[in-house]
């Protein structure tokens, strides 16, 4: 090794940097580094290697760092090194650091792939069966490659997905009450009768409130968004009456269809095609719940997220295509 490329490890190793005044008790990203390495190698010559620097520097650097800070990061016996309580504890910060440049390094991948970043989407259950998949399908004939993650999320995770930043844009049934968020109902989804053909109800042409109770009927807890949407139509006592009690269409849906009861879902969570033997009746009078569009106040909506919202229009304008 030449003498300026001593020089230049033996700063590294001691932490000296240009300007740099004198030792502080905090740690710098080079100590931190050299820590980490050590923790995931169990050897200082492991250490080395993985840091492409030699064993005496990563030797030296790990000592400063234990001056500096007051305590023994690690026992050492022969040639392995055993993290103390403080080290398992330090570890797991270091870590959490690590997870976070390794965020900023994925956005900035994907910034530099799409030119928007990961579009995150988090929507009902209900939405989910098809009309985010009919919708993203639209997007990515127009955008190929965008990065898109979906996660379907109940009414009570939904603000929280915001709060953590989890999301751009969410799709829900009801719009939810909070001072970061803004909501635009973009249309109604109209509640139908999922049910078997052999059920008693299934020669209908409607159903009526009157009509459910006292058959086997699939309903959901009264605090649920379409709890509260049956509530209204036939009554909270009748509501309360159904065989089964479920917290998401696309399980009613499941349920009607193993012959489990009649299923009054929202018309996006049916299947593109029925089962054999099931049939679909309209509510009458008609009921219906909102199709809404929840984002942040704070952040700005991303340009992949505006693209979704024009293909989301375009499908809820064409419609779920079943006839009823």
């Amino acid at each position: 090794m030449s003498g300026s490329d001593s020089t230049l490890e033996d700063d590294w190793a001691t932490g000296r940097e240009e300007g740099a005044s004198a030792p502080r008790r905090s740690l710098n990203l080079r100590q931190i580094e050299v820590f980490r390495a050590v923790m995931l190698a169990g050897s200082v010559s492991g250490a080395g290697r993985m840091l492409h620097v030699s064993q005496p520097a990563v030797s030296r650097m790990l000592s400063l760092t234990e001056d500096r800070l007051g305590f023994k990061l690690f026992e050492r016996q022969r040639t392995r090194l055993f993290p103390t309580a403080e080290a398992r504890r330090l570890f797991t910060e270091v870590e959490g650091l690590y997870r976070g440049v390794e965020r900023v390094n994925d956005l900035a991948r994907n910034l530099a792939r799409s030119g928007a970043g990961s579009l995150r989407i988090v929507a009902s259950a209900s939405y989910g069966e098809r009309l985010i998949p009919m919708t993203l399908q639209r997007l990515l004939q127009r955008n190929p490659g965008a990065p898109l993650s979906f996660r379907n999320v109940t009414y009570d995770e939904l603000t929280a997905r915001f709060l953590t930043g989890d999301a751009d844009i969410g799709i829900s049934m009801t719009a939810p009450e909070h001072a970061n968020l803004k909501s635009v109902e973009l249309g109604r989804d109209a509640l139908v009768c999922l049910l078997p053909a052999t059920h008693p109800l299934a020669s209908r042409p409607v159903l009526r409130p009157q009509d459910l109770p006292g058959t086997a009927w699939i309903g959901y807890p009264p605090v649920a968004p379409l709890g509260r949407v049956l509530a209204g139509w036939m009554g909270q006592e009748a509501a309360a009456s159904a065989a089964i009690e479920v917290h998401s269409p696309t399980s009613a849906v499941a349920f009607a269809q193993q012959g489990l009861g009649a299923a009054l879902v929202v018309r996006w969570s049916l299947p593109a095609a029925l089962a054999e033997g099931m049939v679909v009746r309209p509510l009458e009078p008609q009921a219906s719940v909102g199709i809404w569009a929840v984002s942040s106040r704070i952040e700005p909506l991303p340009a992949l997220a505006k693209r979704f919202m024009t293909a989301l229009g375009n499908v809820l304008a064409a419609g779920p295509s079943h006839q009823i």
